[in-house]
């Protein structure tokens, strides 16, 4: 038999690594997966295809990096957790090594050796597969829509940059932690680092209602203060208002504290749940705050799963509430279809055009009170006599177009909005101008009227509209076409038609037809009247006037002005449309997701080797396996529980408080969205529970328990 003799501490710890892979297993698996997660993400995020989607500044993309954060947090947390119990299971090797004499220089230099290696390799794996894996999940996505140019992925190198600050703090901190483990000077804490408890000081009956103060002042305090700054110091509200929201973190972990080490004790058998309510108090510390970031990844999956229901609960109801089938604004400068042109582009389709209506329109200036803030950060409000557009129709035109006659008086004005909208009606308008000539109208506020095809129109008595278009161009006027189809042999038609009807109009688009809606005409042409800069002038082109080039993207199609409302179209391809915001959101959910589940095994291998000894000593005092299964099931079941019943709730009245808040009311279409949240959540919390008996079952073998049972 051939022998090998060993001479140096690498060829030791050489063979120990081989007859201990178990060891090494979990903290390459951890650091893998983390790297992995952080460079799809971070290669997601970064992509040149989702930054022109999200509008830089905008909710959504704050919602992205809120999460984001919240998800390098937790991988970094369980890539530090996992290398701590790297130690512990290393501890009793370096502890002999010391005890023989060798010196804490060397011991360290194979540590750091060890420790690099088993992290670098699987996270530089992980670097490089993240984009692939990210790309995969992207392209099976795809297969469900039309290959369209928008959803095509492209990577910018920036993501590089996310990934490589990632497992240069991770190994920063690994090796900060490997240092102080090695700075111990007694052998016999080194040997015994696998039995060193975490307790936590008695909870108190108090630390309950200070919890759930602490999570409803955060939450309230950090979504509200942007109003309160404005309302009551008329300032913008600073940077680090939103240091606001750090209250919820001590308040969940105030409730995780309660209910892990007090919980609800029984007065007949106060003694019934004393073993694993005492080692999770003697070991409580580190699995609070593990269970802390649980319950944060946990609530941060949910929120980014909330986007897609609801946005899709809102569409559907909105897209089925439209009074007709097709309505449009065509410009009178351009080459717009007119009704010839429509019935013969129909009847190429086998449809049949009904309840054809139209009507003129005009776009006047109007004025308004805006709203700015200067270089102190105080709101400053400044009167223009205009400060944006002004759609404007006749009462006439307006009963053309819903079969309601309006009797208005001259100089009163009329609102149309959408009766699902969280904005009312704009009341405050006084004056309307007439961009051309000059010539301006003074109005009063008359009533409001609920459509949604026309939401956003200003009506105005037949006189006073036809004297304030008095000496208008054609670039200022515009026709107001809506009408319904009858498609005898399918949708299939309709939707075909639609397409052409949509290409028709975009291709007859130029010049000022291209514009963002929330380009002004009537604002620019007054500033520049003035003298003024108007603020548009100083975004990026590309940002507020539109190329055909762009007619694929996702923000022609939502942020187009003249974009045309067909139903068949906006149903059938709204996911579509939506598929880059869906697949982030989708993908932050799953990373987040995916680290609370790594961070709650990792924490319940550390019961199994933290209390094996105690187990072992309650075979000895005559502890039966069942005695033995209830202990560790009531521990670990805490771990996974609590956080997912926490994150769950709490992240679902935040969301409630949204929603109440921006309207004062729920709406149905939002009542809906959140029955299918309360679905997701339930599966979500399907899988934490199949992934709980999983691990149950691994920490059972470890401790020598049969679990027949689970």
């Amino acid at each position: 038999m051939k022998t090998t003799s060993i001479r140096t501490m690498k060829q030791i710890f050489s063979k120990l690594r081989r007859h201990a892979k178990t060891d090494y297993r979990l903290l390459i698996l951890c650091n893998f997966i983390a790297n992995l997660l952080v460079s799809a993400f971070s290669f997601l995020i970064w992509s040149s295809t989702v930054q022109k989607t999200f509008p830089p500044g905008g909710d959504s993309m704050k919602q992205v990096m809120m999460v984001f954060c919240i998800a390098i947090f937790g991988c970094l947390v369980f890539t530090v957790y996992a290398a701590l119990l790297f130690f512990r299971y290393k501890s009793r090797e370096i502890g002999i090594f010391m005890a023989l004499g060798a010196g804490k220089r060397s011991l360290a230099g194979q540590l750091f050796r060890e420790l690099f290696a088993s992290m670098s390799v699987p996270a530089l794996t992980g670097i490089v597969l993240g984009p692939l894996f990210t790309l995969g999940i992207w392209q099976i996505f795809r297969l469900f829509l039309p290959d369209k140019e928008g959803t095509v992925l492209s990577f910018t190198p920036f993501s590089l940059i996310i990934c490589t600050g990632f497992l240069g703090a991770s190994l920063l901190f690994c090796f900060l932690f490997a240092m102080r483990f090695l700075s111990r000077t007694n052998i016999l804490d080194v040997l015994n680092e696998q039995r060193k408890s975490e307790p936590v000081r008695d909870v108190k009956s108090w630390y309950l209602p200070a919890g759930i103060f602490l999570v409803i002042f955060g939450a309230a305090a950090g979504y509200g203060h942007p109003w309160f700054f404005k309302a009551v110091f008329g300032i913008f509200a600073p940077a680090w208002g939103n240091l606001l929201y750090l209250p919820i973190l001590p308040g969940i972990y105030l409730l995780i504290l309660f209910f892990v080490i007090r919980g609800k004790r029984s007065k007949k058998h106060p003694y019934r749940k004393i073993i694993p309510r005492s080692m999770m108090k003697f070991q409580g510390r580190q699995t609070v705050n593990n269970m802390l970031i649980m319950t944060l990844l946990i609530a941060g999956a949910c929120f980014a799963m909330f986007y897609i229901p609801m946005l899709a609960s809102g569409n559907l109801f909105a897209t089925n509430a439209w009074e007709k089938d097709f309505s449009m604004r065509l410009r009178a400068d351009q080459d717009m279809p007119d009704r010839e042109e429509i019935l013969q582009l129909a009847g190429e389709y086998r449809l049949t055009l009904k309840n054809w209506t139209e009507a003129p329109m005009i776009v006047l200036g109007k004025d308004g009170t805006g709203e700015d803030i200067d270089e102190n950060g105080k709101y400053v409000y400044q009167y223009r006599e205009v400060i944006s557009d002004c759609i404007a129709i006749s009462a006439s035109g307006y009963e053309a177009l819903t079969g309601d006659h309006l009797d208005l008086s001259p100089g009163i004005y009329d609102e149309c909005i959408d009766q699902s909208s969280a904005y009312g009606p704009d009341t405050g308008t006084t004056l309307l101008t007439n961009m051309i000539t000059g010539d301006a109208l003074d109005v009063t506020f008359g009533t409001v009227h609920y459509s949604h095809t026309l939401s956003g129109f200003t009506v105005l008595n037949d006189e006073d509209f036809a004297r304030i278009s008095r000496g208008l161009d054609n670039s200022w006027k515009e026709t107001f076409v809506q009408f319904d189809t009858d498609s005898p042999y399918g949708t299939e038609d309709e939707y075909r038609f639609s397409q052409a009807l949509r290409e028709r109009l975009v291709s007859a688009s130029s010049g000022a037809g291209m514009d963002s809606s929330y380009y002004s005409r009537a604002a620019k042409a007054y500033c520049d009247e003035h003298g003024e800069t108007y603020w548009a002038d100083n975004e990026p082109a590309s940002s507020v006037h539109f190329s055909q080039e762009d007619a694929d993207t996702f923000q022609f199609w939502s942020l187009w002005k003249y974009k045309p409302y067909f139903r068949v179209m906006e149903q059938n391809d709204f996911f579509m449309n939506m598929a880059i915001l869906f697949m982030t959101f989708l993908f932050m959910a799953i990373v987040c997701y995916t680290a609370a589940l790594i961070i709650s095994y990792t924490r319940s291998l550390t019961v199994a080797l933290s209390n094996r000894q105690v187990y072992e000593d309650l075979i000895r005092l005559g502890a039966g396996n069942e005695f033995r299964f209830r202990s560790v099931r009531q521990q670990l079941s805490k771990i996974y529980s609590l956080p997912t019943i926490l994150g769950m709730t709490a992240i679902t009245l935040f969301f409630l408080m949204i929603l109440f808040a921006n309207d004062g009311r729920i709406s149905l279409s939002e009542g809906i969205g959140l029955g299918v949240c309360l679905v997701i959540m339930l599966i979500l919390g399907m899988i934490i529970c199949l992934f709980y008996r999983r691990t149950l079952k691994t920490v059972c073998r470890m401790l020598g328990i049969r679990t027949s049972r689970v």
